[in-house]
């Protein structure tokens, strides 16, 4: 008989981390593009809520 032998799957990797890197790296961008348009429209926007 000419059996292959069988051999075992490679454990599946895991992507937690990456996972965790990307989103803390998209929120930090969100936070920079916040404060970013604060300093250079912030004297619009307290204009325009009667500040």
């Amino acid at each position: 008989m000419n059996e292959m032998p069988v051999t075992p799957e490679a454990p599946k990797k895991n992507n937690t981390a990456l996972i965790i890197g990307i989103v803390v790296a998209v929120l930090l961008c969100c936070c920079c593009v916040f404060v970013a348009g604060g300093w250079f429209f912030g004297d619009q926007i307290m204009q325009s809520l009667n500040f």
